[in-house]
């Protein structure tokens, strides 16, 4: 997985289907979280600055920049 997302994630409209419904999601240490979806797929780590770098808000993009 890319540290970082495809800023194409932000024009995308997810489908509605169990593939896009989460059903668990479970802390990986200090540093990520790892989902379940309920059509029974799971794989995959996502990190706290992947997941903020999916965010569209003022608030979490400007602390990207201040990050980066």
């Amino acid at each position: 997985m890319s540290s970082t997302p495809d800023p194409a994630v932000h024009t995308l409209t997810p489908v509605d289907s169990p593939m896009t419904h989460l059903q668990t999601i479970e802390a990986v240490g200090t540093y990520a979280v790892t989902v379940g979806w309920e059509d029974g797929h799971h794989n995959g780590i996502y990190t706290w600055p992947f997941l903020r770098a999916l965010c569209p808000c003022q608030d979490c993009q400007e602390q990207l920049r201040h990050d980066g």
